[in-house]
């Protein structure tokens, strides 16, 4: 009995020693690995080295040995380390892979090679050497020879969509971009549904090299290629997504046009790229994109198209709009032709497929830019007529638009509530959120508009993502400058006025408001309401915006309001009377001040000053390109 507790004392003891053994090796190794990661080798290395010692059958151990002498140059020390396992089999094939590579860090790379083909031929369904004999060539830098295993493997398992992706890296790694392309173009070819991985490696390279022997690439092959081909719908989206991504706009247009013609029947290719280029701001080339369609097609096909123009034209305006951009009236323009073309689909037909939205854009225009409300009333009586918009949020959203312009508030929160809750997600529910948000605003509830306005914020995609912000800082403004809300009485007023087609009360309040001088909150909004205005003379406009940022040279706005400043001295200089305003009768200032206007400054100068206060601002490249256009004309 006591020889049995002695073997059992005994056992426990040398059971808790080697788990005491175990865990202190586990640290060592840890510690050495960490000094590794921070490159100190020569300080790892004898923790290392007695790890290795005390667990001569350990791989692990050895091969971070070995890595730490490879480290330190110690090449011979390493492959004696290293060898001393190839008579393992459980490990001889990693084994073998380490041993070529320290003699390629020895500069002995015919015989590293060797090693590599060997040790490869002797497994050939071990698909997992295949990969690390791959990688390891590659961390040498030997990124064709690794090509050659991952063909070699393919060739093996006899399948030839292995490794497409690393085999393009490899190419690109080795400067070799043309076999590189014809990888992934060939992987495109296998699996259509590669495409998003091609197009975030060129995303990743981002090499203009690369993409333009891609596009030139894509070209030949479309061009070689029977358009009826399966894969050249897809080949041809890699190229637009191209060319779209390295900003040739104009050959994408082409290469639409190329492949819209080569078909027997319409592929409406210039209407999906021409969408894509309103999205890039490229208006002029979305417009030539959909003319495609309203010059060669009638019917169906034409409607669509005169309705797609529609859109170009109102988006370009918007756009205009936002960024004050206009200096020949030309968003006016822009909506008149938007409001044309959706005309004159009215005129030819009322069997369009999407004439419900005809009428609805037809409306809107009518209410926001031509403010005609008896166009956007019959507009709303033909749509309710429509089966198809039954329970629909459209009709209660235009009725709201419509109480809106009337300032029947009540009404209108009544009826765009109901169309958003239907709208539920979607640009309509958007749309109803904002204008649920300026009725608020116009009707004298500012906390229940910057309700409204949180959950539109977020969506910094919406067609009123602007005016949502610009919605959010009137209130801010308004409300911690005046918590009883006086100040935005009046701003929200003028606002309503501006924007329902009474502009000339509409410059006559905001005179008011700049003309009062404890009033600081908004008047930098007011004066960009009132040089946007066709009822005000552009000496009045130039003389308060120079008085306004001598007086205040350090407003958040400065740089829009330099932006403006320059417009109006371009046009001061090519104007026969600045006295005079476009509108037929302009509204006096009335402020008593025998305010003169001052000597104009060159829009030169004042381009110059916005670049060099705000030279990664948003206007400094249009600034830049106003410049070079005075510049040419005046040489």
């Amino acid at each position: 009995m006591k020889t049995l507790t002695k073997l059992f004392i005994f056992g426990l003891l040398f059971s808790l020693l080697s788990t005491a053994a175990f865990a202190q090796s586990n640290r060592d190794y840890q510690i050495a690995v960490r000094m590794m990661q921070q490159q100190q080798y020569a300080e790892a290395l004898p923790l290392l080295e007695e790890l290795h010692e005390s667990n001569p059958d350990n791989f692990e151990y050895a091969d971070r040995f070995t890595d730490c002498l490879t480290q330190l140059k110690q090449y011979d020390r390493a492959l004696s380390v290293v060898k001393t396992f190839t008579d393992q089999p459980e490990v001889n094939q990693l084994a073998q892979i380490r041993i070529a590579e320290l003699y390629h860090y020895k500069g002995e790379t015919e015989k590293a090679f060797d090693i590599w083909q060997q040790n490869l031929e002797a497994n050939p369904r071990n698909h997992r050497l295949f990969i690390s004999t791959a990688r390891t060539m590659i961390n040498r830098q030997e990124y064709l020879k690794a090509v050659d295993v991952y063909k070699m493997a393919r060739k093996e398992f006899q399948n030839n969509q292995l490794f497409f992706g690393d085999i393009a890296n490899a190419y690109m790694r080795a400067g070799e971009y043309e076999l590189a392309i014809d990888e992934w173009l060939s992987m495109l070819e296998e699996n259509p549904n590669q495409i998003s991985y091609i197009q975030r490696s060129l995303l990743r390279f981002n090499d203009p090299v690369l993409n333009d022997i891609t596009i030139v690439e894509l070209n030949e092959r479309l061009s070689n290629m029977s358009v009826t081909a399966q894969i050249y719908g897809t080949f041809y989206q890699l190229q637009i997504w191209l060319l779209q991504e390295n900003e040739l706009y104009r050959r994408a247009i082409a290469a639409a046009k190329e492949y819209e013609n080569r078909t027997e029947s319409y592929n409406y290719a210039l209407f999906n790229l021409g969408r894509q280029l309103i999205r890039n701001n490229e208006f002029e080339l979305a417009r030539d994109a959909f003319t495609y369609y309203t010059d060669k097609t009638y019917g169906e096909v034409k409607w669509r198209g005169l309705e797609e123009l529609a859109n170009t034209y109102s988006a370009w305006a918007k756009y205009i709009d936002d960024y004050n951009l206009d200096f020949s009236n030309k968003r006016d323009s822009l909506y008149q032709l938007a409001s044309s073309m959706l005309d004159s689909i009215e005129t030819e037909t009322t069997s369009y497929s999407g004439m419900a939205n005809v009428h609805l854009k037809r409306a809107e225009l009518a209410l926001d830019h031509v403010f005609d409300l008896d166009k956007a009333e019959h507009s709303l009586t033909i749509l309710k007529r429509m089966q198809s918009l039954n329970n629909a949020p459209e009709i209660p959203y235009l009725e709201g638009r419509i109480h809106l312009a009337k300032k029947e508030f009540s009404e209108a929160r009544i009826q765009l509530t109901r169309a958003n809750k239907i709208a539920d997600i979607g640009d309509m529910a958007e749309k109803t959120r904002y204008f649920l948000a300026l009725t608020d605003f116009y009707a004298g509830d500012y906390e229940f508009a910057t309700i409204q306005l949180k959950s539109l914020g977020r969506q910094n995609t919406s067609y009123y993502a602007n005016d949502a912000l610009e919605l959010r800082l009137w209130l801010q403004q308004g409300t911690s400058a005046d918590s009883t809300g006086a100040l935005l009485d009046g701003f929200s007023s003028a606002v309503f006025n501006a924007r329902n087609g009474k502009p000339g009360e509409s410059a006559a309040q905001f005179f008011t408001m700049i003309r009062n001088p404890d009033l600081q909150a908004l008047k930098d909004n007011a004066i960009l309401f009132l040089v946007e205005s066709r009822y005000v003379s552009l000496k009045d406009k130039y003389t308060h915006l120079h008085t306004y940022l001598a007086s205040n040279p350090i407003t958040p706005m400065k740089e829009k309001l330099l932006w403006e400043k320059a417009k109006l001295s371009e046009l001061m200089t090519t104007s026969a009377n600045v006295n005079t305003c476009s509108a037929s009768e302009c509204v006096n200032p009335n402020d008593g001040s025998g305010m003169d206007l001052p000597e104009p400054d060159s829009p030169s100068q004042i381009y110059d000053d916005l670049i060099l206060q705000y030279p990664q601002g948003f206007y400094a490249p249009y600034a830049r390109e106003r410049l070079n256009q005075l510049s040419k004309q005046n040489s």
